[in-house]
């Protein structure tokens, strides 16, 4: 699997976590994002797992420890990567709520 498609199974599961956590639709940018890859992944790897746990949350910004996993559970890439809501009306960052607060504290590692 090609280096670059990595990015694009970490970005599913963060609107994952952005749409099923928070209720929000997938509003947000990446201010920054580094990955260690760790093991291949095979052609014929059919399914994959993406793990996320919160590190940081800021006023407007979620930094965010991302894995994909082998389904034997082998970790193959480790992301930590810094998400900022989204106002896509005022073209700028947008403050959590405290309710959306409440609802990704238990994600917080």
């Amino acid at each position: 699997m090609n280096h670059a498609v990595f990015l694009t199974y970490l970005e599913q599961g963060r609107d994952a976590l952005y749409s099923d956590v928070l209720g929000l639709g997938p509003e947000y940018v990446v201010a920054r994002i580094e990955i260690d890859f760790t093991a291949e992944v095979r052609l014929d790897v059919k399914t994959l797992g993406i793990q996320i746990t919160v590190e940081r949350v800021g006023t407007s910004s979620l930094t965010t420890r991302e894995q994909i996993l082998l389904p034997t559970g082998e970790v193959v890439s480790t992301a930590r990567v810094v998400s900022v809501k989204w106002n896509p009306a005022s073209r700028g960052s947008q403050p959590f709520t405290d309710d959306e607060r409440m609802r990704i504290a238990p994600y917080i590692d």
